[in-house]
């Protein structure tokens, strides 16, 4: 089974904790020769000052370059104590006026297998939530992406594989979660759950049908999910007791069984919708994010057929 050799990480500008970088570290402990790239999007904007310029353009660039590496060489520093010696950790400087845009250039032009992003909090709640630049690389990245969340990541955790199984397309993005969770499961040792919800949409014009009884129809929709499930546990080697259904929609259902087991890994598929289509439906994965303490890694249509 392949590990996560070459990580990309997303440097989170003006923060005191690099929780992304603190996630790769962790990685490492239990793949000490992987090589992590530590990458600063920016765009100064005294570059427009000088592009009449052409003599003077080039070694400005330089030196703001040189300014940004500096700069991450001291994060990298502050936490060099808690990398593996045979881990590297490289910095790395792009210009560009847009990060989402950069940060896929990179993840196409690079070979990484995995590409680390903090989750962003924001209101007066401390709310968490993906913003433009999130949604753009969950769409885009060819790659598994994680969201990390600043929580401590021990051995032995639970690690959730979030199945779906309405749609035949699923059930590819199924096996490929459960392929990337069982790298996770084998690195730190942790215990992979499966879990699936039962919505149950009961047409109202089927309450008006003479002796239908909507609870004989719930419980036979809850009892297909469960049969699906099992079936796709057993081919996979998964036990029975680390299966888990319950009846509701996704993001009721996910997170009340994440914080039952205590989940420090949640493996989702995104729809990868954008625009109106976006706006109008929504995404679990951004519906939940929320609502867990544990790291999101979600897989995309691209991910998955790469």
């Amino acid at each position: 089974m392949k590990k996560y050799n070459n990580i990309l990480v997303v440097a989170e500008p003006k923060k005191d904790v690099q929780v992304a970088l603190k996630r790769a570290l962790d990685i490492t402990q239990f793949n000490p020769k992987a090589t992590i790239t530590f990458l600063r999007v920016v765009y100064d904007y005294s570059y427009d000052l000088i592009i009449l310029n052409k003599v003077k353009e080039k070694p400005v660039h330089e030196d703001i370059e040189q300014t940004y590496i500096d700069h991450l060489e001291k994060i990298i520093e502050e936490y060099r104590t808690k990398a593996n010696s045979e881990t590297t950790i490289l910095p790395k400087v792009v210009e560009n006026k847009d990060v989402g845009e950069a940060v896929i250039d990179e993840i196409n032009n690079g070979k990484y297998d995995l590409i680390i992003k903090a989750a962003n909090h924001h209101g007066v709640l401390d709310s968490i939530i993906f913003t433009p630049i999130d949604w753009y690389i969950l769409r885009n990245s060819q790659i598994p992406v994680i969201i990390a969340k600043d929580h401590e990541w021990t051995e032995g955790g639970n690690i959730v594989v979030c199945v779906d199984f309405t749609l035949k397309d699923h059930v590819i993005s199924n096996v490929a979660m459960l392929r990337e969770a069982q790298i996770i499961a084998k690195l730190t040792k942790g215990q992979i759950h499966l879990v699936n919800s039962a919505p149950v949409y009961l047409p109202s014009v089927m309450l008006e049908v003479p002796h239908y009884s909507p609870s004989l129809y719930e419980q036979s929709v809850v009892e297909e999910h469960k049969n699906k499930l099992l079936e796709f546990a057993h081919k996979h080697n998964i036990p029975q007791e680390f299966c888990h259904i319950q009846e509701g929609m996704p993001d009721d259902v996910i997170p009340q069984i994440c914080r039952k087991l205590n989940a420090k890994s949640v493996f989702i598929g995104s729809a990868g919708r954008s625009g109106f289509m976006a706006a109008l439906i929504g995404n679990t994965c951004e519906e939940i994010v929320d609502d867990i303490d544990a790291d999101l890694y979600v897989l995309n249509s691209k991910t998955i057929a790469k």
